[in-house]
């Protein structure tokens, strides 16, 4: 049987009619993506303005950033800074990892106090600072007058260039004679 020109019609109104149901669904979800996608790509372009040159002087404002970071508990700093499997060996030969420089440095958040004489046991010991990079990696040696010792703490920060930032992996602390 043959459909008469009203039906056609009619049949093209649901077709229609279905087509906009569907696209009134869609729309919301696409732009919803859209959005959500919008600011990862802001992130991302802001993380690759931030590129931290391939340089002795950014290895030394990393720690230097590092060593502000645990006097004043800022945790985030070091967090980002720090790779996963970061490990420490102190001068007394005791192993710390990521979690334990982050929680040791939480203890000194919001402490004027401590940020001040952190601040000022700085500005009373002069540090010498060496960085060799050879590839992505960087050494950063240093040492620092140990407090009641006559002994100084040899420091060895060792540094991967990764994502286009240096990211601490090492470090080691040795007593040694004068």
């Amino acid at each position: 049987m043959a459909r008469s020109a009203k039906d056609e019609e009619r049949m093209n109104l649901r077709e229609s009619w279905k087509t906009k149901r569907i696209l009134h669904a869609i729309l919301p979800i696409a732009a919803t993506l859209l959005l959500l996608n919008a600011p990862s790509s802001t992130m991302a372009k802001a993380q690759a303005a931030s590129v931290e040159p391939h340089t002795k002087d950014a290895v030394i404002a990393a720690d230097d950033g590092w060593d502000k970071a645990e006097g004043t508990g800022d945790a985030n700093f070091i967090d980002a800074l720090l790779l996963p499997n970061y490990r420490s060996i102190s001068s007394d030969g005791s192993i710390h990892d990521k979690a334990a420089i982050i929680a040791s440095a939480r203890k000194n958040a919001g402490s004027a106090k401590r940020a001040a004489y952190e601040e000022q046991w700085r500005a009373a010991h002069p540090v010498l600072v060496s960085v060799e990079i050879a590839a992505d990696t960087a050494i950063l040696t240093f040492a620092l007058d140990k407090p009641g010792s006559s002994k100084p703490i040899m420091s060895c920060d060792i540094f991967v260039y990764q994502d286009g930032h240096w990211r601490a992996i090492y470090s080691q602390h040795s007593e040694a004679e004068k």
